[in-house]
């Protein structure tokens, strides 16, 4: 028979004080904010929450998860309230106070529009990296003064403003600020020109592995 990867998970294997298996509660938990359903899903973390200290915790280790995985660009600084929410948390003496925490959370995250792309992302790079199709790919401008290689060209600042190191694509003000000629000036990024940058989009020769590794010793 297949031998599923839930076998090895220790939750598939311990009840709650409710008598309910407790994977099957984080899963009710978990589908319940995706669907939008608040009541349902804070019915579930709650009694993960009452079961004790160790399925408190694994409460909030699956909120952090749904906070990416199925939340993602739909609230994109969850993963940063849920962790100050947890730190207040853990400094609260009662326990309806730290379950009005969860609550809280819970509530956020099944409001919350919904989106699955940066899980997509993740799968997607690390299948194709880890399958040979994808690398990384380092081109002429990456190697510059903030290299070992680059420095060892004599590649200073010259090199960085000429090769475009300095470019910020989708740039809230592409304009710049009101501080921006003065820098630029200061850093000797005046007469680089933009159109001069895809002589730099070349595949830079990588080293052998041994001989890169010799060289940095």
């Amino acid at each position: 028979m297949p031998e599923y990867e839930q076998n090895s998970d220790i939750w598939s294997r311990a009840v709650t004080i409710g008598g309910h298996r407790v994977d099957e509660v984080r899963s009710v938990l978990q589908k319940s904010i995706r669907r939008g359903l608040v009541e349902e899903a804070a019915v579930a973390a709650y009694e993960l929450f009452r079961t004790g200290p160790a399925t408190e915790e694994l409460l909030w280790r699956r909120l952090e998860i749904i906070a990416v995985e199925d939340v993602g660009d739909g609230l994109p600084g969850a993963p940063a309230v849920l962790h100050a929410m947890n730190e207040q948390r853990t400094r609260q003496t009662t326990d309806l106070e730290r379950w009005m925490y969860s609550a809280h959370a819970v509530r956020i995250l099944a409001s919350a529009a919904k989106d699955r792309s940066t899980m997509e992302l993740a799968i997607a790079v690390a299948t194709s990296v880890d399958s040979g199709d994808r690398g990384v790919q380092v081109q002429d401008r990456h190697v510059d003064h903030h290299t070992r290689r680059g420095v060892g060209l004599g590649r200073d600042t010259d090199f960085w403003w000429a090769a475009g190191g300095y470019r910020l694509n989708n740039e809230i003000n592409p304009d710049g600020s009101p501080w921006s000629a003065e820098v630029r000036t200061l850093l000797g990024g005046n007469g680089h020109e933009p159109a001069e940058e895809a002589r730099f989009d070349a595949a830079f020769a990588d080293d052998d592995v041994d001989d890169a590794l010799r060289s940095m010793s």
